[in-house]
């Protein structure tokens, strides 16, 4: 089995920019969301292990898999994000789904499971200094000739063409 990957790049109208530009910052949104709770969570554990308190009796962890994480987010999100219906759900799992991926690698680094450099634990990310992105990975999205359909989004332009990919959908080869 060979898996081949194609990247396109996408020629946005001034509408559509803003709309991914909007669906990124609701990843980043998600993202400082997230962290802010597990960082207040291990302070919090953090400070009542310094008063002699036992394991039981320690404010209960939170997990960091996306999954936890998701859950509590749709929890959360009227009060966290009330625009939140702007955008695709697929922009809120980008941002818990990278800071899942981000606190295991610094939980694995800190344990010795994780080869190469260390990890840091993850930081907040700035709405100046962070790459914006986002992944569809679920929901109504496809590829056509000359164009990529995406949730909330609608039909993008794609500056190369895309028909060989579409091609290799149609006959059931290739999947996006």
């Amino acid at each position: 089995m060979t898996l081949i990957a194609y990247r396109f790049a996408l020629d946005p109208t001034p509408a559509q920019e803003r709309a991914l530009r909007s669906h990124a910052g609701a990843a980043r949104v998600a993202f400082n969301w997230g962290l802010a709770r597990v960082k207040a969570v291990m302070d919090q554990r953090a400070a009542e292990a310094t008063y002699g308190l036992a394991g039981d009796d320690l404010t209960p962890a939170i997990s960091w898999s996306l999954y936890s994480l998701r859950k509590e987010w749709n929890t959360a999100k009227d009060t966290v994000a009330p625009w939140w219906g702007e955008c695709s759900k697929e922009a809120f799992s980008t941002g818990l789904d990278q800071l899942a991926r981000a606190l295991k690698n610094w939980d694995d680094s800190r344990n010795g499971k994780r080869k190469g450099k260390p990890a840091g634990f993850p930081r907040f990310r700035s709405r100046r200094r962070a790459r914006p992105s986002i992944k569809f990975t679920t929901g109504a999205f496809r590829c056509e000739t000359r164009h990529a359909v995406l949730p909330r989004i609608g039909r993008v332009k794609l500056c190369e063409d895309g028909g060989r990919l579409a091609g290799l959908i149609a006959a059931g080869t290739a999947r996006v």
